[in-house]
């Protein structure tokens, strides 16, 4: 198997073995009599590299069920044909949703309404990731995020009336932030950056930040720029994270994807929240303790 395909492999197990916990909490918390389905709500799913993965492994799983959720039409239409290649006639478990990841309330009519959610998103680049965490605020879910290309976040949307007023073929459209997505996210960066003695705004510096990130710093040595976007997309995805904390009451956790050397590839950074006291919060907070 090549690299990426170790990679993406790694990813899927992982995303895998935390909603397992997070699946077994729930129902030891509340009694098998009383669990009435979950949703996974796979948010920016592309072609289905995560989505068609967890609905085969969970397929035998009751009351479980994928939702991938997606802008690009053809990509979604990608994703059926690999579903069906994949997993042939056994798929009952998977359905697919275009929409824009910002149109929160028509993505929330197409969970059933007696289902508990789990919000998932790999690779979502940009401000898609804080839109996924956006979806899980608002269905009081749990998320499991491995953001992406923060750059891309910098791009602000046009405002329209229409649901969908950009090009959903184009990343860099379908990945730029809503109105309701400023940066940066948290007021600890915030603070930060005021405190700083750069004499630019703390929306650039932030603009700065992200690029870095992406890019690294310009003219280095290849180890000396991946540590410079190492260093920076951490900071970046603490700020999301202690976002969700300040504003939303959220326990936090942000841990490595297996086999995801940061100096080496910068996509594994893997982003776990929950409703503070909820038992999916106990249940990320006990993968600590796993062998």
């Amino acid at each position: 198997m090549t690299d990426r395909g170790n990679r993406k492999r790694a990813q899927v197990e992982a995303f895998h073995y935390v909603i397992s916990c997070i699946v077994k909490a729930k129902i030891q918390a509340r009694g098998a009599n009383d669990f009435h389905g979950i949703t996974i709500l796979d948010a920016g799913c592309g072609a289905g590299n995560l989505a068609v993965a967890l609905a085969g492994l969970l397929s035998k799983s009751e009351h479980i069920s994928v939702l991938a959720l997606d802008v690009n039409e053809q990509a979604l239409l990608r994703l059926k044909e690999r579903a069906q290649l994949i997993l042939s006639s056994r798929l009952t478990n998977l359905e697919t949703c275009c929409a824009d990841l910002a149109d929160y309330e028509y993505i929330q009519s197409q969970i059933p309404t007696d289902h508990s959610v789990i919000v998932v998103s790999l690779h979502a680049c940009g401000a898609a990731s804080d839109m996924a965490m956006n979806l899980a605020f608002r269905c009081n879910a749990p998320f499991v995020i491995c953001p992406c290309c923060t750059a891309k976040s910098l791009t602000k949307r046009k405002e329209s009336k229409e649901r969908h007023n950009f090009d959903p073929a184009a990343s860099f459209q379908r990945s730029g932030a809503s109105r309701d997505i400023t940066y940066p996210r948290s007021n600890w960066l915030k603070s930060k950056l005021l405190k700083s003695t750069l004499e630019i705004s703390t929306d650039e510096q932030y603009n700065m930040l992200a690029k870095v990130a992406d890019v690294g710093l310009g003219p280095q040595t290849p180890t000396q720029q991946r540590s410079a976007q190492h260093r920076a997309k951490k900071v970046v995805e603490i700020d999301r994270l202690l976002s969700a904390s300040e504003n939303e009451e959220y326990y936090v956790d942000l841990m490595i994807l297996p086999d995801h050397d940061p100096l080496v590839y910068g996509k594994g950074d893997l982003l776990l929240g929950a409703k503070e006291g909820s038992e999916e919060a106990k249940a990320i907070r006990s993968l600590y303790d796993a062998p």
